[in-house]
């Protein structure tokens, strides 16, 4: 089984393909992750549009069942705000179009999960998604290690409940 981490954002969104192996119990691999960049002069239409074209060819490319995205907090930035949840909501309608199942968890969630701290900074996560899946290096990209870090949220939290209601 395949699962999709999301960390949305209209201008930079983080996204991972995790596989599950047979045994549930074994380490997820790491099949792909990287980050979608949109042309930061592009109106926001055309950047979602495009945030859709890609996420579509991923899902496409790996059949994922599971995607698994950043839910929003909301803290300060209006706009900021305003504008990840566009992200979300084209990652949603994306999952929906494809019939996947959907969860979605805070960053404090897959902090927490992760290494047992809500608090956590970036260097801290990148060491707990580096352990986690036994690599041999962090992934650089913070967008694309949230991403990672969110699917592992899922795996950790929710992936044995899931297969079990599955059967």
């Amino acid at each position: 089984m395949k699962i999709l981490g999301i960390d949305p954002g209209t201008a930079r969104m983080g996204y991972s393909i995790l596989e599950i192996p047979k045994i549930p119990t074994v380490t997820p691999i790491v099949i792909e992750t990287n980050v979608i960049i949109t042309p930061a002069e592009a109106e926001m239409h055309h950047r979602l549009k495009l945030l859709y074209k890609n996420l579509t060819e991923i899902i496409k490319k790996h059949n994922p069942e599971v995607m698994v995205i950043e839910k929003l907090f909301f803290n300060t930035n209006v706009k900021t705000a305003i504008t990840v949840g566009q992200a979300r909501g084209v990652a949603m309608l994306t999952a929906a179009n494809k019939k996947m199942y959907l969860y979605e968890y805070t960053a404090l969630q897959a902090k927490l999960v992760l290494t047992g701290y809500g608090r956590s900074n970036k260097k801290e996560m990148q060491a707990a998604v580096k352990e986690s899946l036994g690599l041999e290096s962090i992934i650089k990209s913070d967008d694309a290690n949230d991403a990672i870090a969110i699917a592992l949220c899922f795996v950790k939290k929710d992936l044995e409940n899931f297969l079990n209601g599955r059967n």
